[in-house]
C-alpha cells in the first residue's frame, strides 16, 4: 500500500491550548508548534487487525466525542417556535410617560395589553432599565413628576377607572408589590397627566390639580357644561386643557383648547386653536412637524418658528427597550425629557399662530434624489477556491427557549469620546441584559458582570450566553451565564476583544469564538485564530483554549471540546485544502489531505451527522478580450458538496441549491 502524502504544509501546522482561562501576560500565550504524525510507511499495515477497510468514497465524518452533554445545554427550539426567535418583544411599544430623568413604557401600547407581555418598563437615564414594575391591579394610567428623594428621582403615579392615585417615590420602589402607596382620588377622573411639582385630572366640566405629590387636589371648572376631553401640565406649571365644542348639525365641532397660569385655578380660552393638541416633554403642541405650533415659554402665544428637529434630534430614553446582541448606548445629557428641550421663546413678529389652524400647507416638497450607497460585486469580495472560506461567518446556532440580550441603555461621557469615536465603545455605564424567554414572552433585566466596564460583543449558543469584555491591554475578558444564576468569569486571552468574530456551536455545547480575519492574500497570511470552549460547567477553570493554524481558512467546534480546521496551503492560492481534528489534551490528528479545490468554497458546515460539507459557488468564465463574455456551462447556483474519506468533493445527494437571488445577495463571502 502506498503510503498518503503529507503535504509541507501540513507539517508545519499548528494547534495551541492555552492555560488557565486567566491566564498569564500575552507573551506567554505563543502558540506551541505541533506537528501531524507522519504516515506509516509503504508496507506497514494500513489498518489493525480486523478493522474494516475505509471506502475512499464514503462521506468523511468528524470522529464523535462520547462524553454527554452538560446540564446547561439546552435543546433547539422545534420548527414551530422558530419564527419566534430572537424577536424584540418591544417592537410594539410606546412610551407612556416622560419625566425630567425616567421615561415610562408599555411593552404592547398601552397599560392593559401589556399584561400579556413583557409588562410595563421604566428607563431611568442614570440607572438603565428597570422592570417590569409592579403596577397596582386596575391602572389605567402611568405619570412622573418631580420627586422629593433628590434632583435625580422622578416620582411615578399611576390612577385606576374610578379614580383612585398611587405614588412610588422611584423606579426602585415599583419595583416592590408594596412599592405604590395610596394618595388622594379624583372621583370620575378620564384623563391625568403630570408633570413639575403637579399631578392633574380631568373629571367632566373640572380640572383638578394637587401640589403635594397627590394628596389633596383643588378644583376648577374651565367652561361651564362643557366636558373636559384631556389636560397636559408642563413641568413649569402651565397648563392646557381640550374641552368638547358643541355640535354643528350632526357633526361635533373642533375641540377648544384652554390655557392656565396659575396651575388651574383659573383658565382662559387660547389665541391660538390647534386641530390637535399634545405633549412632548417641555412642549405643548400640534404635533405637526411639518407646520408646527408651539406653546412658547410666557404660556401664551404659539410660535411657528420652533424647529421640530430640537425636539426629535434628541433620542428618546424609551428607544432603549430594544434588545439585541449589539452593545449600543447613548450620550449622557442628550436625552429627551420633561424639561429638554425647554419650550421656545415668544413668537417675533410675524411667526405668531392664531386663529382657528388650518390644514397644513407645507412650503416646498422634498423630494429624494442620487443614488444611495454605492455598487456592489455581485458576489462579493474577490477570492480564489478555497481562500472564500476567509470571508465566511460560521453557521448561526440553533435558536433556543431563553437567550441572553442586551437593552440599549449603555451611557457614555461625550466630552471622553474621541473625535469619530462610537459612544458604545468608551462606556461610562455597560448595558443592562436581560434574560428573554421567547415562548413565555418574559424579559428578566440583569446587570453587566463585575469586572466588565466595557461589553464588546454578545453571542448566544445552546441557552447559554457569552460576553466579551474589553479587559487590561485590549485582550478579551470573557464572561457566560445561563438563563438561572449570575455570570460567571473565564478568564482573559490575549486576543483583542474587538477582533473576535461570530460564535458557532456544537450539539454538545462546545463554543468557538473566530478571531482576526487573515487576509486573503496567497502568501505571508497570519495564523488564523479562535478560542474554543469545552462543554465544561459555567465558570470552569480552563474552559477556554487558544488554537492557531497557518494557512487556515475555517474552524468549526466540534464534540468534545474539538475544533475542526480548514487549511489551504499558501503555495496553492486556494487550491488545495486539508482538514484536521484538534482535541485538547490530544494530538493533531490529520482527517484528510491535498483535495483539489476547483472552484469557490463559500462555507463550511458539519452536519448533524458528523459529516462535513461545504457550499461550492462555480466560478465564473474567463473573459476573453474581444469576444462576449459567456455563460459557464454549469449551473451558477451554490450547491452543497460532502467531502469523502478520499477527499473528492462530490455533490450532496440531499442538497438543495441556493437559488441565483440568494447567491446574488450572500455572495462567496458567505452570509
Amino acid at each position: 500500500m502506498v503510503a498518503p502524502r503529507l503535504s509541507p504544509l501540513t507539517l508545519a501546522l499548528l494547534a495551541v491550548s492555552c492555560g488557565p482561562a486567566a491566564g498569564p501576560a500575552p507573551a506567554s500565550l505563543a502558540p506551541a508548534v505541533v506537528a501531524i504524525p507522519p504516515a506509516p510507511p509503504a508496507g506497514s499495515p494500513a489498518r489493525p487487525a480486523g478493522e474494516p477497510a475505509v471506502d475512499p468514497s464514503s462521506p468523511l465524518s468528524v470522529p464523535a466525542a462520547a462524553s454527554p452533554p452538560p446540564t446547561w445545554v439546552e435543546p433547539p427550539l422545534a420548527e414551530q417556535d422558530r419564527a419566534r426567535a430572537h424577536q424584540n418583544p418591544f417592537r410594539e411599544h410606546r412610551e407612556i410617560a416622560v419625566g425630567e430623568h425616567v421615561s415610562i413604557a408599555a411593552a404592547k401600547g398601552d397599560i392593559a395589553s401589556a399584561a400579556g407581555g413583557p409588562g410595563v418598563f421604566a428607563i431611568h437615564e442614570k440607572l438603565g432599565v428597570v422592570g417590569p414594575l409592579k403596577l397596582p391591579a386596575g391602572s389605567t394610567w402611568v405619570g412622573l413628576a418631580a420627586g422629593a428623594a433628590g434632583p435625580t428621582n422622578d416620582a411615578l403615579y399611576t390612577a385606576t377607572p374610578e379614580g383612585a392615585l398611587h405614588r412610588a417615590a422611584g423606579v426602585h420602589d415599583a419595583l416592590r408589590p408594596d412599592g405604590f402607596a395610596p394618595r388622594g382620588s379624583v372621583a370620575g377622573a378620564t384623563a391625568w397627566d403630570a408633570a413639575g411639582g403637579l399631578v392633574a385630572a380631568a373629571a367632566g366640566e373640572r380640572v383638578s390639580v394637587s401640589a403635594d405629590e397627590g394628596q389633596s387636589f383643588t378644583e376648577a371648572v374651565v367652561v361651564p357644561g362643557k366636558r373636559v376631553r384631556a389636560v397636559l401640565v408642563r413641568p413649569d406649571g402651565v397648563l392646557a386643557a381640550v374641552v368638547e365644542a358643541p355640535s354643528r348639525g350632526q357633526r361635533p365641532g373642533p375641540p377648544d383648547t384652554f390655557l392656565s397660569l396659575d396651575r388651574g385655578q383659573t383658565w382662559k380660552r387660547s389665541a391660538f386653536q390647534p386641530r390637535s393638541l399634545e405633549r412632548a416633554g417641555s412642549w405643548i403642541w400640534n404635533g405637526d412637524a411639518t407646520c408646527p405650533a408651539v406653546l412658547s415659554r410666557d404660556g401664551q402665544q404659539w410660535t411657528r418658528a420652533a424647529s421640530p428637529e430640537a425636539l426629535y434630534d434628541r433620542p428618546r430614553l424609551d428607544g432603549a427597550l430594544y434588545l439585541s446582541t449589539a452593545i449600543r448606548a447613548g450620550a449622557a445629557g442628550s436625552f429627551r425629557s420633561a424639561v429638554a428641550p425647554p419650550p421656545p421663546e415668544p413668537p417675533a413678529r410675524g411667526a405668531a399662530a392664531v386663529g382657528r389652524e388650518p390644514p397644513c400647507k407645507p412650503d416646498g416638497a422634498s423630494g429624494v434624489g442620487g443614488v444611495v450607497g454605492g455598487v456592489w460585486g455581485a458576489y462579493g469580495p474577490a477570492c480564489e477556491g478555497a481562500l472564500c472560506l476567509l470571508h465566511a461567518d460560521p453557521p448561526e446556532p440553533p435558536p433556543t427557549r431563553t437567550w441572553i440580550a442586551a437593552f440599549g441603555d449603555g451611557l457614555c461621557d461625550p466630552a471622553r469620546v474621541p473625535p469619530g469615536g462610537a459612544c458604545a465603545a468608551h462606556l461610562a455605564r455597560p448595558p443592562t441584559f436581560a434574560v428573554v424567554d421567547q415562548l413565555a414572552g418574559a424579559v428578566t433585566p440583569v446587570a453587566a458582570p463585575e469586572g466588565c466596564p466595557q461589553p464588546v460583543a454578545l453571542h448566544n449558543a445552546a441557552g447559554v450566553g457569552v460576553l466579551v469584555c474589553r479587559g487590561a491591554g485590549g485582550g478579551a475578558a470573557i464572561f457566560v451565564r445561563g438563563a438561572t444564576g449570575p455570570w460567571h468569569a473565564e478568564g482573559s486571552q490575549a486576543i483583542p476583544a474587538e477582533a473576535l468574530g461570530p460564535m458557532a456551536a456544537a450539539p454538545d455545547g462546545t463554543l468557538l469564538l473566530r478571531g482576526p480575519t487573515p487576509p486573503a492574500s496567497a502568501q505571508g497570511r497570519e495564523p488564523l485564530q479562535a478560542l474554543v470552549r469545552s462543554p465544561l460547567p459555567l465558570g470552569a477553570a480552563q474552559a477556554w483554549r487558544r488554537v492557531a493554524a497557518p494557512d487556515g481558512v475555517a474552524a468549526l467546534p466540534a464534540p468534545g471540546g474539538a475544533a475542526l480546521l480548514a487549511i489551504s496551503p499558501a503555495a496553492s492560492t486556494g487550491g488545495r485544502l486539508e482538514l484536521a481534528l484538534d482535541r485538547p489534551g490530544q494530538p493533531l490528528r490529520s482527517l484528510v489531505r491535498d483535495v483539489e479545490v476547483y472552484q469557490n468554497l463559500t462555507r463550511m458546515e458539519v452536519r448533524d451527522d458528523g459529516r462535513v460539507r461545504f457550499r461550492v459557488l462555480p466560478k465564473p468564465a474567463p473573459e476573453v478580450p474581444g469576444r462576449p463574455r459567456l455563460p459557464p456551462p454549469g449551473p451558477r447556483d451554490a450547491r452543497w458538496h460532502e467531502l469523502t474519506r478520499g477527499g473528492e468533493l462530490v455533490v450532496e445527494a440531499t442538497a438543495t441549491p441556493a437559488g441565483p437571488a440568494e447567491e446574488r445577495r450572500v455572495g462567496p463571502g458567505g452570509r
